[in-house]
């Protein structure tokens, strides 16, 4: 069975303009957690996430807290705490996703086989992939149940 089989074609998306403020309503609308990035012609550019968003809240750049988690006394250290920071509004509009996506995104071929999707999601410890084409455009996501359900219609089972 093939990714383009079992995935889902219906994507909710984010644009690399697409602002704070409207990402988190949309995490929040459809209980999300993280979504593909896409330019106008559908091209993927990068994966967002809620950990992403958390970050800007960080009280230092990214490579020195991922220095410090490395860290044996990681636990000892104070997480952020957002009800103690002080958020100014503006940052719903000031910050977009070009400023928060990861653009090393792993991606699946939609011709690839099931069997290779999930040994790709247990190897990077995820619960979906976007799916791609040739050209790297965005053509689906295929999750964990996606491929459950897809070996449960094979066997009958749904």
């Amino acid at each position: 069975m093939l990714v383009k089989d079992a995935m889902r074609k219906q994507i909710i998306a984010a644009k690399e303009s697409t602002t704070l403020k409207e990402l988190v309503q949309i995490f929040y609308k459809y209980n999300f957690h993280a979504l593909p990035v896409i330019k106008e012609n559908n091209k993927l550019v990068g994966i967002v996430s809620l950990e992403d968003v958390l970050k800007i809240f960080e009280p230092s750049p990214p490579y020195i807290m991922e220095t410090l988690r490395r860290s044996p006394f990681w636990d000892e250290l104070e997480e952020i705490n957002l009800l103690e920071i002080d958020i100014p509004a503006e940052m719903g509009v000031l910050f977009i996703v070009k400023d928060l996506m990861n653009t090393n995104a792993i991606t699946i071929d939609e011709e690839a086989t099931i069997a290779q999707t999930r040994s790709l999601l247990k190897l990077h410890h995820l619960k979906r992939l976007p799916v791609v084409d040739e050209n790297g455009y965005l053509k689906g996501i295929i999750s964990l149940l996606d491929i459950i359900i897809a070996i449960f219609k094979e066997k009958n089972i749904l």
